[in-house]
């Protein structure tokens, strides 16, 4: 019998919605329980580097109304950069859960937002979301105007879908 992992379940909940878009076809590269790395091609003929990491809420939060969850990138931080300067249209794919699994969350970062996280020289940075709200923000210095703001579905933007082409 085959076990599956913990993560397996997160990083399959992103292929599985990658699949549904029927937008994807992909390849793995690496993975292990902290990461998975995969290459694929979306049907307009863009290509990406998709890399995927997982994370559990606190579950002593403030507030009902808000959620943090936080990454570490100390082992992959130079993997990313190199992506990146090889030309890879990298996509880190961020899967982030509440104490609800059905109420998770999926951050996506565009290269240029994975390295403004990079380029502050810290390994671990934290996904805040406020419930409702539009853009999940990840302070970069500590000061809330310095925050790097992800927009909430950003999905069809980031992967230039059909859906989004047609518009």
């Amino acid at each position: 019998m085959t076990k599956l992992r913990v993560a397996d379940f997160y990083y399959g909940a992103v292929l599985s919605m990658l699949f549904n878009q029927g937008i994807m076809k992909p390849a793995l590269i690496e993975g292990n329980d902290d990461r998975q790395v995969y290459d694929f091609t979306t049907n307009p003929g863009n290509e990406y580097r998709l890399f995927m990491k997982y994370r559990v809420e606190k579950q002593d939060k403030k507030s009902p109304d808000y959620s943090s969850w936080s990454f570490n990138i100390t082992k992959d931080h130079q993997e990313l950069k190199n992506y990146i300067e090889k030309g890879y249209n990298v996509v880190l794919a961020l899967v982030c859960r509440p104490k609800d699994l059905a109420k998770s969350e999926l951050v996506l970062l565009n290269k240029e937002q994975i390295l403004q996280i990079i380029n502050t020289g810290k390994m671990t940075f934290t996904v805040k979301w406020k419930k409702h709200g539009r853009y999940y923000r990840i302070p970069r210095i500590g000061e809330n105007s310095s925050d790097l703001t992800v927009k909430y579905n950003s999905f069809e933007e980031l992967f230039k879908t059909r859906t989004s082409l047609n518009n």
